[in-house]
Parts: C-alpha cells; structure tokens; sequence
C-alpha cells in the first residue's frame, strides 16, 4: 500500500511534525493530544458488579477533534496508530479504535527513534493491536482507581484532612521515606578517636598517614559499627579509642621514627555504566544535573518527539546494532582506536517481563550528533549530551588504576597511607560518574603518593587525634528513592517521577536540600495504612502486584482473575475498607506513635497539621519548621509549658499607606504589621533582625516595610523600576526582570539603592543558573563575603541552591543545619566559629 492515503495518528503536535518531515505527501499526521477517552474524575466509574467494567468518557474539548479525525477517515485507504510503543500508548491506540470504529484497515506503527530511516520502515511493518498490552493498562488504571477511591476517603474521615489521598505505589514511595526516617530517629550515634600523621619522604614531598593498629591491636573505625543502628559490632581484639586514649597514643608516638615497613601496589579497573534506562537516567540527572525527575522526563519526552534520542521509557539498558556502531564509530573517531573496547558490548535486559520498549536511551539514529552539533541549548542540551556521553562511554575501553598502600611503623603504631593512580583514563575520557568535566574529573580521582622504599625514614610534621562521628542512614534523595523503588520492583521507572511529584505537593514529604524529609502528615498517613491496610502497604504485595500485570500483558494472567484477588473476598480491599469504617479508632489513629516522644505530651494530627494538648485540653500548633524526625520530647515539653499564648495586637501609631493605625501582630507564620483592617489592609512580615533587637514596635522601621515596594524611578522605556521584598529575599524588578539584592545588609540595600544604581544592576546579566528570579538558589556559588585566611587558604561564606555554606580555597563545607538557611546566623560567622566547623567536617572525613 505504498501509494495508499493514510491517517497517521500520535498523541502530541511535536511528534507530529517531526514526523511529517520523513513521510511522502500522501500521509497526514494528526495529535490525538494524549488520551481522548479517560475515567471521569467526579466518581469511581468502575462498576464492579460487571467484570470491573469501566465507565470512561470524551475527555472534554475532544470532541471537535474526533469529528476531524471521523472526517479524515473518509478520505484515506489505511490507518496507522503511532502512539507510543508502551502500554500507555496501547492504551491510547485502543480508545481511539473504540471511538472512532474505523472501517478502513488498521495498524499499529511501530517505532522507537523518530528518523527518517526508522518511520520510513514502520510504514510497511505495521502490527495488530496488542489487547493483551492494553488490557495490563487498564488493569493497572482500575487497581489504581479502586486503590485511591477506596481508601482516600477513609482516610479524610479518620485524619480529618480532605486534601489527604492514598495511592497503591505513592504509599508505598512515602512508606520508604517514613521507615528511612524511623531508623534515624532509633539510630545511636557514637563518637571515636584515631589519629592521622602529617609526613615528608625522603625527597621532601608531603602526605598524609592513618593510624590502623596500636600495638598489634586494629584502630576500630566507622565500619566496626552498625550501619542502621549505630551500635559498636567491632570485635574483641579491636581497640576502640576514645579522646583520652587517643591523645595518649599521640603523645607516646609523637617521639617515634616513622619507618617505611612496607609498599604494596595493585592494579585494578573499573568498567563503564550500562547504557541508561528509565529509572537511571532519571538517577544520574539528579544527581549530575539537579532537575528533578519529574523535569528529566518532560525533557526527554521533548527530545525524543524532536527526533534527537530513542524512546524514552524503557527498562532495557540494550543497545541495537545500529546504536552499537554508532557509538563505536564516534568513539574511534574522537578518541582514538586505542579507546574502544576490544570488542563490542552488549547489555541485556534484567527483566523479561519489562513492558517498555527494548532498546536503552541513546542518542537517535545511525550516527549520534555531536552535542555541538544541534540546536539545542539550556538543560536540553545537558540532558542529551549526558545521554550521549553515557552512550558512547558504554562502547570504550575499561579504565586501568593502581592503587599503592605504604605501612609505615612508629613504635607500638603502624599508619597506612594510599593513592590511586589512574593508568589509562578508557572510558573516563568521556562519561565519570558524579562530574560534568571529565578532564577535571581525571585530576579529582588521582592520589599520588611521593616514590618511597623500604626502609626509608619518614620526617614527622604533625601528629593529631581525630574525631569521628557515626552516621545516620542518609535520606533518600529523588535518585536514591528511584534506585530503591526499581530494586524491590515497585511501580515502574516510566511513573517514578509522578509518584515523587505526588508526594511532595500533598507535603507528605518536604525537600532539605536534596534529602527527601517526610512530615507529620507523611507519618500519620503512612501509620494509618501500616496499623489498618498492611497488606496494601506491603512492599512485597506491592511488587508481585506489578509481576502480576507483566502476566497479564504477556497472555499469562486473567484481567479478572487478578481484579477479584485484589478487591473481593475477605481479605480484599473492599472488605478491609468496610471493617476499618466500622471501628471508633479516630483518636488512636490521629496519635502519632513517636519513639522519641513521651505518651505523656504525644503529637496529634489535625485537619490543620500537628499539635499537642496542654493539661488544661489547650490545642497548641507545632511550628511549621518542626518534622518528626528531628522534633524532641523536650521540645514538646516546652511548647506546652509556654501554652497557648494570646498574643494582644499591639498599635504603634498611624500607617504610612492609608493613614490607619499599625498594630504589631502575630500569625501562624510568625509577626508581622498591619496598617489598617478588612481586605484593605496591608500586612508586612516583621524580619528576624527587628525581632532580635527589640525594634517590633519601632513605627519608624515598621513604616518602610508596610510602604513597600519601592517605586525607584522608570527606565528609558518608561517601564517602572521597584525595590521589594519577596518570599526568597529583597530585589529590584522591571517590566518582568529581576535581580537579587543583599540578603545580610538587614535591608540596607532594599531602602537605600537608588534609581541609578537600579539600572545598572539590571543592565548586568543574572547569575548563571539564576534564571534572573528573585531570591531562588543559583546552581553556582556566589561568595557573600571573605571571613578570613585558614591554612593559608581564604575562607569565605558562600550561598547556593541548598543554603550557605563555608568555600575554602577551592573546596566546598557544609554548615550544621542551623546555619544552612538562616542568613541572620550565617551572615553572624567569625573566622574562629567558622575554622572550628572546618575542623570539624576535615576530622569526620
């Protein structure tokens, strides 16, 4: 049928055109727009009584669109169903079959890049519908859909919260954030001691020795406690050294001969990551490129409809031989024959039952363009040149390093010191995990230890006791919680990034940096769940649930048989929803069970978040900053020894906007002034720094803020230029572009900068990574202010995307949390208190 009139249908305008530009002019492409019928949003419409029978609709404004599609129909021999080649896409193709009732002859086409080579084949090799495919769909629709209107509104009832909802691996994502949280409230940390050596070599070169045994008895380090409890495991005849002993130690060793006994060298070689899938392009986007998941994969949805990489949601990390040779080509042609891996590597699929489609994310076609090459600019751009750096690393050689490990003597101590020696870089030329700058990154993972022998005498220049504290399970960050889910097989890569997105904006968990930190809220949803549906919660339920759907796409499993398991019967959901709506349990059910807060004073969910009753049956709010994971009993205690207060608005005279009185006022989100009452009034956050000098009630200072934004002047288009204030600081703003101003001047800047001034900060470009918003966090550091000189290098406070933060010379420190995001207390830092932090961490290290 190559002269055939066809009607090729796909889900979104840019897919459409880029796909017109390969196909003879005897194809007409049409976006369906995603979906055209879908499950109504005010009601189940999943009748159980007739097989779990779905109710669906026209998705509204579609219907002018399937009269065009109906029209078109008329006029072609053929139809070509080009949705997506994954059950979501089945889907699409199947509602459109039902609605439209084509009478021509129909087929699905089938393809995974959008290249001329690749649409010009699936126009003669189209396939039937696969209703097995879209039957797993609409299982997964269905389970989904009984999932969260079953039991979101038990939970409204029980929480008293109706903006509260449950989903079948939403649940499941927060129940890994909530028991992560658990093990770091249980965890015990302790502190321990060892000592490291500041030496010379013969020819005057500097390194650093650890001290690992003390006389024949091994230093216990982090690894001899356990690494969820934190309790001490190290064995008999290991020495654990507390402060004492080790500045014993030191003070004993301090007059030895440090002699070198021995120099062992090994080589080894590390081998290039699998080309990316789904889950670990998501993985390595986050952590290379800090966008979320959710951004990652409407990025590449954008560069796979332009036709720049291959389908996007996929399980298997395989490359064809066309994207083999492709990769192998560049690689030889930009690095050289000697880069290449001696033969061709080939990846296979973990799971047969994966049900996307079965090639990696490469770059598209049967030569990748060099990044340089395209016209894509901004996280486009990063996006497919990290794709690309990963795809042609997978095809390069292994990369060669040597370690070398010295054992030098000091009387009863022996220290060790090691490097690493990168041989030949292979792959690492072009893809190293966790750096953008190969070439830097070639430097970073070298530690070259000075040439020594046997035998030599080591000249000591420094010998100190360490401290060293065990850690806490780390949270899980969007990359870890992706990795986590894929490992126990829950949900699928494609909706990891709604699943996270879901989370947040219920703020059953909130971002600290990039930790993922669950609430109260997050708790009291997970608790609930735990105590009333554990096997719905059940991370083993959970993922056979999902082997369960791979059956049925593969004609393997009954859609029925496997609906009537999870609803009906005893232990279905249906029964299990209807006994917990029965029991009076509201009470229990809304007391957050807190191992580190008392039964005396627990915390209590509400519609409007956690509190406590005080003795006399007071309600009292916790603050908004409080989580559960770092909210102690004392704390508790605290608030309800100071009650409830009443706070007295308090006038302090007559407003400089209307003219009314001003009252200082207090709110749930702290102080503030307001000039006058009603709608009409104008309120003004009170700044921590007025709060802290006593000057709440000054009216003078109370005035400039309540009179803000400041109208500066206008530009030379007319535009208004304003001085104001916003959630993420002060800036100056005209006709839609803003700059930042000083956020640790108490403002001085805000009221004192002139129109002058204004345009020349304007006239100047953003911060890279700023975007030019007001306030947001920069992706690049931006030093705030010189502290002072610390081994003979400059220490400076720094602010970026996650807070302040200590820049040592070329090195980044993190500050304890309490300074991470109060610009009052960072800005406050003397050399002395900062020094001090840098010990701190360098020692932890």
């Amino acid at each position: 049928m190559d002269n055939a009139n066809t009607l090729i249908i796909v889900e979104s305008p840019t897919k459409a055109r880029t796909i017109s530009k390969f196909l003879p002019s005897n194809c007409k492409v049409v976006a369906s727009k995603g979906h055209i019928r879908d499950l109504p949003e005010d009601r189940m419409a999943i009748d159980v009584e007739k097989g779990f029978a779905c109710e669906y609709q026209i998705v509204a404004g579609k219907q002018s669109l399937i009269k065009e599609l109906k029209s078109s129909l008329k006029t072609v021999d053929r139809l070509l169903l080009a949705t997506d080649e994954d059950r979501e896409g089945e889907s699409i193709s199947w509602h459109l079959l039902e609605v439209l009732k084509p009478k021509v002859p129909h087929q699905r086409m089938v393809f995974h890049e959008i290249t001329k080579k690749a649409i010009t084949d699936a126009l003669d090799h189209g396939r039937d519908l696969d209703e097995n495919l879209v039957q797993a769909q609409e299982s997964r629709r269905v389970v989904d859909r009984l999932y969260g209107y079953t039991l979101s509104p038990t939970l409204w009832k029980k929480l008293s919260n109706k903006r509260l909802s449950a989903g079948r691996v939403q649940s499941v994502g927060l129940r890994l954030t909530v028991d992560r949280e658990r093990l770091r409230i249980a965890f015990s940390q302790s502190t321990y001691f060892d000592a490291k050596a500041q030496l010379l070599s013969v020819s005057k070169q500097a390194f650093e020795a650890k001290i690992t045994a003390y006389a024949g008895q091994p230093i216990a380090t982090g690894k001899d406690f356990d690494s969820t409890t934190g309790v001490y495991k190290g064995k008999e005849n290991t020495l654990l050294l507390d402060e004492e002993r080790a500045k014993a130690i030191v003070k004993e060793l301090s007059s030895e001969t440090f002699i070198v006994e021995d120099i062992q060298k090994k080589p080894f070689v590390t081998r290039p990551s699998i080309p990316f899938t789904t889950s670990t392009l998501q993985q390595d986007a986050i952590k290379k490129l800090h966008i979320s998941a959710s951004e990652t994969m409407r990025i590449a949805q954008r560069l796979y409809e332009n036709g720049y990489i291959t389908y996007m949601r996929t399980d298997s990390p395989s490359l064809s031989q066309e994207g083999t040779n492709a990769a192998r080509d560049l690689v030889n042609q930009l690095y050289g024959k000697e880069y290449l891996s001696p033969s061709p590597r080939y990846f296979a699929a973990k799971s047969v039952g994966a049900q996307e489609a079965h090639e990696a994310i490469r770059p598209a076609g049967e030569r990748f363009a060099v990044p340089s090459e395209t016209s894509l600019s901004g996280k486009d751009l990063a996006l497919y040149e990290l794709i690309w750096k990963r795809t042609l690393a997978s095809q390069m050689a292994d990369a060669k390093k040597a370690t070398t490990t010295v054992t030098i003597k000091a009387g009863n101590g022996t220290f060790v010191a090691s490097g690493t020696q990168i041989v030949f870089p292979g792959f690492i030329r072009a893809y190293v995990e966790g750096s953008d700058d190969p070439d830097a990154a070639l430097d970073d993972k070298e530690t070259l230890l000075p040439a020594m022998k046997a035998g030599e005498e080591c000249a000591l220049q420094q010998l100190e006791e360490v401290a060293h504290q065990t850690k806490s399970p780390a949270r899980y960050t969007e990359a870890s919680l992706v990795q986590e889910l894929e490992k126990r097989g829950i949900g699928r890569p494609s909706t990891y990034a709604s699943i996270i997105k879901t989370l947040l904006d219920r703020k059953y968990v909130i971002k600290d940096g990039p930790a993922l930190v669950p609430t109260f809220m997050g708790f009291a949803v997970c608790q609930f769940l735990e105590s009333n549906f554990p096997q719905f919660i059940d991370y083993d339920f959970t993922s056979k649930m999902e082997d369960n759907l791979d059956k049925i796409a593969a004609g393997k499993l009954d859609k029925k048989v496997f609906l009537n398991a999870f609803y009906l019967g005893e232990e279905g959901l249906e029964n299990q929803n209807k006994l917990q709506l029965a029991l009076d349990n509201k009470v229990v059910t809304k007391t957050l069970r807190l191992p580190q807060i008392s039964e005396e004073n627990p915390v209590m969910i509400g519609p409007y978040g956690p509190y406590v009753v005080d003795g006399e049956g007071q309600f009292i709010s916790l603050p908004n900053t409080w989580l559960p994971g770092t909210t102690t009993d004392e704390d508790v205690k605290t608030l309800i020894a100071e009650g409830k207060k009443v706070h007295v608005p308090v006038e302090i005279g007559k407003g400089p906007v209307h003219g009314e009185p001003v009252k200082v006022m207090n709110g749930r989100f702290g102080p503030y002034w307001q000039e006058g009452d009603g709608k009409s009034a104008v309120r003004a956050s009170i700044p921590k720094w007025v709060q802290d000098a006593g000057k709440s009630e000054d009216l003078e200072i109370a005035s400039r803020y309540l009179a803000l934004p400041r109208v500066l002047g206008k530009d030379e288009q007319g535009n208004e230029v304003l001085a104001q204030k916003g959630k993420y600081g002060p800036y100056i703003s005209c006709n839609k572009k803003t700059r930042k101003l000083n956020r640790l001047d108490k403002d001085q800047q805000l009221f004192s900068i002139t129109l002058e001034e204004a345009l020349e900060l304007l006239s100047k470009e953003p911060e890279k990574g700023s975007g030019g918003k007001a306030g947001r966090g920069s992706a690049k550091a931006s030093v705030i202010k010189e502290l002072g000189q610390f081994e003979k290098e400059t220490v400076a406070l720094a602010t970026g995307r996650y807070g302040f933060y200590l820049r040592v010379g070329n090195q980044n420190i993190a500050l304890p949390n309490e300074y991470k995001k109060d610009e009052e207390k960072a800005g406050a830092l003397t050399i002395d208190e900062a020094v001090a932090i840098i010990r701190a961490k360098r020692a932890k290290e």
